[in-house]
């Protein structure tokens, strides 16, 4: 169904796992008080208020190590704004990264990618509806970075320059930022918006803003604006990482404390209220180039629940539990054949204190059976309202949120700051409503079972009959045919004319089928691989494994199994096949379970097997815990032994496909790459294929491609995590350990398509369908064929890639502000397709010209000696090598370093070495690399839309 056909921002509590809680003592978690009274939150966090009304929070926590993760929002967003001014708090955000009182313009990127923290991902923003929030992540939280970041948070409050030729830049970076969104996703969220809320502020006003304001945004109206929001009664301050917490309240007081708000408080925008008087109303769209769907909405006004407490948290516990067992009828309903829908599933969502919303949403089997599809998942909501919920049900969903609890607590110790960020952010109160206690997770945990030992079948049931009520529904229906409104209406109204059906009947429980492998297995050999430091074993029956026992992620394991020659021992002719079953093998369950008995059999469990096909191997991998080890392990290994391939959900496959080939012509991103494969080798396997063709790849086809490696193929299997190795060898001795030996033969084909580049230059220009203000410009500077032993090379490539990128923003963005996020990639694979270094922007069609020719300026300026600069290479890599300590502290640093290390021991060799190597890379090793590839013309596609569509002749700035 589209996207937007239910996108509403859910404004709910925070999650079990991060804010919320109750009573506490030094002892430990304690539930007391009466449930009205407000739940107190984590001792650890050391809240303020300054006298101008500013407040903050600093957390300490030692993950990872020396670093620390500040964030400051600011309580205004696209509700506040003026119809003349939408998109202005958006606007905003981008000029506090252009010019400031100790940053000029220019400068703030470089000063802080010298100190190595990188824009975009340790130094980012973003606008909501009720908020801007100004984000650093630091890796090394220093004197030097904290006295940078407070400097710039301290500037952002109340120091940013709104200088005209700057605004009248940055115009066109915002502009771009909305066109790339632009499409007919985005066309029909703007539609279904305004149908299902007319008179609402949130809903209906996207803090991108539109086109026509956007281009009339003055610096006098940003002044103002700023003026009027930002100021200290408005914001806070959260600061958590591996600091000093006295320090840091220290430079919070001295930062921000001569901050004085101008003027009154502005008057913040008056809510609209629903029209809960609304008859029945139905939107049809023809929806050609997006997938099929139906929404049927009932609004109701919000409810304010008063400050958080087991009271409040009760609504929300009942809401989940109805929700869960609601939706997990909806989706055993879709795993039947014959079912005229393909998924279903109800959600409950509010817009502040505006109104609340309760939605069912339905994917047709077909766009003829809308109707039936309507009716069937409409049946199960009228189920659940005459005969509510069992306790049978309850019980399957509180256990496995009292798992999810358990393990909170377990891995509260190795939480991540940016995480812990995350959640003192979502605890804040904003547009009126009270805030959610942060709280601990064994807090969370005991909140939860003192709430759930008063919940029976009957109080879910109330709790659904509550929030499944409201006005009349409003229906929107989306199809590439479309019938009449009024045919809907009526379809709608014999719908709910039809019998109340029976209570559900419980379906028998399953028993889980895949606990007997054979005797287990015994290892034969076992060696430490000294640097960086593992343990290797051999089963007897050939199974490898790559063990690490480390505590970085308490209650956290990663499993890979690796196999196979991936897309080596795919024929051409079956590409399609093997890449759609991938995705499709874990729907297709397992030979004696189907996915939907699986989900059943493991819903108090965490365990996975997700199959990816890579150049030279296949992996399918599991995330877990300590208590779940083996249930994944046998989940893994009956995967590998026993697969299912099922056609329970081949509707699904169906409808997914037929969605992707309607969207993929008005995406400029697809059409561009389609065009650049075409051009090279019209017979490329990698091309789409007919839609006949593909739909004719089913589960036999997936089975017969996929299952020989599956099944036959020697594994590689690499474990690491919160786990000892003698409980992981049980484990393993049991499971894929104890399967019989596999044959050790060679499974590459040598008729494998490998991507080959022309010598001559290449131009294509091609044309998509989507948005008429939507180009995609692409160059290609072709590369070597990797074979091993051009590492250092392949390493001053990657820092080349940054220095580009840097460049290419600079140029692009910063200087011309034709684009929002240019992107400069490397492509690089040993024995494979040849290498690449890649730029690929969305820009304005008027501006696609213009940004070519920038982008091979940049180019031709690093091919050139000098190019390379010192100060380019440290502000690229200074922030690559800070990461570095603490990603290696990471699960999944370790499975990056280990999987597939036995078959191609340069893995471990590569991991080694990286960070010396780009260490050590001087501007004559990176100046070498930019002469020799960037000196040749680009490969260049550039996707502009169709005629017809009527192609945007002006500017989107006016640089």
């Amino acid at each position: 169904m589209p996207l937007a056909l239910m996108v509403l921002l859910v404004v709910s509590p925070a999650s079990a796992q991060t804010p919320a809680n109750a009573l506490i003592a030094a002892q430990g978690p304690v539930v007391a008080g009466a449930d009205t009274d407000p739940l107190p939150g984590d001792p650890g966090v050391r809240n303020g208020t300054l006298p101008n009304g500013m407040t903050y929070a600093i957390l300490k926590n030692p993950r990872p190590e020396g670093a620390a993760s500040i964030r400051l929002m600011v309580r205004v967003g696209s509700f506040e704004e003026a119809d003349a001014d939408r998109g202005i708090a958006h606007f905003l955000e981008h000029m506090a990264f252009n010019g400031t009182r100790s940053f000029p313009e220019g400068e703030l990127i470089r000063r802080f990618a010298e100190a190595g923290i990188g824009f975009g991902r340790d130094q980012n923003a973003f606008t909501g509806p009720f908020s801007t929030v100004y984000s650093l992540d630091l890796n090394v939280a220093d004197k030097d970075r904290l006295d940078l970041s407070f400097a710039w948070m301290g500037d952002v409050a109340d120091g940013l320059i709104f200088a005209p030729a700057a605004v009248e830049r940055e115009r066109g970076v915002v502009m771009a930022e909305r066109e790339a969104r632009l499409g007919p996703a985005f066309d029909y969220q703007q539609r279904y918006s305004a149908f299902v809320a007319p008179g609402l502020r949130g809903p209906t006003r996207s803090p991108i803003g539109e086109a026509s304001t956007l281009r009339a945004i003055s610096s006098e109206a940003l002044t103002a604006f700023y003026k009027a929001w930002y100021r200290p009664e408005l914001a806070t301050l959260i600061v958590v990482g591996d600091v000093d917490e006295a320090d840091i309240e220290a430079r919070i007081r001295t930062t921000f404390s001569d901050w004085t708000g101008q003027g009154p408080l502005p008057v913040s925008a008056v809510p609209g209220k629903p029209d809960l008087a609304r008859p029945l109303d139905v939107m049809v769209s023809a929806e050609r180039q997006q997938g099929s769907g139906i929404s049927a909405c009932r609004v109701r006004p919000a409810v304010l629940l008063g400050p958080d407490s087991l009271q409040r948290r009760k609504v929300y516990i009942e809401r989940n539990l109805w929700l869960a067992i609601l939706n997990r009828r909806l989706t055993r309903l879709a795993q039947d054949p014959e079912a005229p829908f393909t998924s279903a599933s109800v959600s409950v969502s509010a817009w502040g204190r505006e109104a609340a919303y309760t939605c069912l949403g339905v994917t047709p089997r077909s766009d003829a059976t809308w109707r039936e599809g309507l009716a069937a998942a409409q049946a199960e909501v009228a189920r659940m309202a005459a005969h509510g919920v069992t306790q049978a049900e309850i019980d399957r969903v509180v256990a496995a949120q009292k798992e999810s609890n358990r393990s909170a607590i377990v891995s509260a110790e190795t939480r991540f700051s940016a995480r812990l960020a995350a959640g003192l952010l979502a605890a804040q109160p904003f547009d009126g409503l009270d805030a959610s206690a942060f709280t601990r997770p064994e807090d969370n945990a005991a909140i939860y079972d003192r709430v759930v030992a008063g919940i029976t079948p009957a109080s879910v049931h109330d709790a659904f009959l509550r929030e499944i009520g409201g006005s009349e529904p409003l229906i929107a229906l989306a199809l590439p045919e479309v019938p009449d409104a009024e045919a809907v209406r009526v379809a709608w109204q014999e719908i709910e004319a039809r019998p109340v059906p029976d209570a559900v009947a419980e379906a028998a429980t399953t028993a889980w089928a895949y606990t007997d492998f054979g005797p287990p297995g015994r290892v034969a050999t076992r060696e430490i691989v000294d640097d960086p430091g593992f343990v290797r074993l051999t089963f007897e029956n050939g199974v490898v494994v790559n063990f690490k026992s480390v505590n970085f992620s308490r209650d956290a394991i990663l499993v890979a199994v690796r196999f196979g020659a991936g897309s080596l021992e795919v024929a051409p002719a079956d590409y399609p096949a093997a890449g759609l079953g991938t995705v499709m093998l874990t729907p297709g369950g397992l030979g004696k379970h189907s996915m939907v008995e699986m989900a059943d059999l493991f819903s108090s469990r965490r365990v996975a097997a997700q199959l990816s096909m890579q150049n030279r191997s296949f992996v399918l991998q599991g995330d877990t815990r300590p208590v779940d080890l083996e249930p994944q392990l046998q989940l893994l290994t009956a995967t590998l032994t026993d697969p299912g391939f099922r056609r329970d959900f081949d509707q699904i496959r169906i409808n997914a496909i037929r969605t992707l080939y309607r969207s993929r012509t008005s995406s400029p991103e697809a059409v561009a790459t389609d065009a650049l494969l075409k051009a090279i080798d019209p017979a490329s396997p990698r091309l789409p294929p007919p839609l006949d063709v593909i739909l004719e790849a089913g589960p036999s086809d997936f089975e017969r491609v996929l299952k020989p490696a599956l099944t036959q193929a020697p594994l590689e299997v690499t474990v690491v995590g919160d786990v000892d190795e003698a409980t992981a060898v049980e484990a393993l001795s049991r499971t894929l350990g104890a399967i019989p030996a596999r044959s050790q033969i060679s499974r590459a084909r040598d008729d494998t398509w490998f991507l080959r580049y022309p010598e001559a230059p290449l131009e294509e220009r091609v044309v998509h369908e989507g948005a008429r203000d939507r180009a995609v410009v692409n160059l290609v500077w072709p590369l070597f064929v990797g074979d091993g032993e051009r590492r250092d090379e392949l390493r001053a490539l990657g820092l080349l890639r940054l220095i580009m990128a840097d460049a290419v923003r600079d140029e692009v963005r910063e200087a011309l502000g034709s684009a929002y996020s240019p992107g400069v990639s490397l492509q690089t694979s040993d024995f494979g397709d040849q290498g690449s270094l890649d730029v690929s922007i969305a820009t304005n069609p008027a501006q696609a010209q213009i940004v070519r020719e920038a982008v091979e300026r940049v180019a031709a300026t690093l091919a050139s000696p000098g190019g390379i600069t010192a100060t380019a290479l440290e502000a690229a890599r200074r922030p690559v090598l800070d990461a570095i300590p603490a990603s290696r502290r990471t699960n999944g640093w370790w499975l990056g370093v280990m999987d597939g290390s036995a078959r191609e021991p340069r893995i471990v060799r590569d991991a080694i070495d990286w960070e010396a190597a780009y260490r050590d890379m001087t501007v004559e090793q990176v100046q070498a690399v930019a002469t020799t590839w960037l000196a040749r013309k680009p490969i260049v596609v550039q996707a502009l839309p169709s005629p017809a569509a009527g192609v945007a002749t002006e500017p989107a700035t006016a640089p």
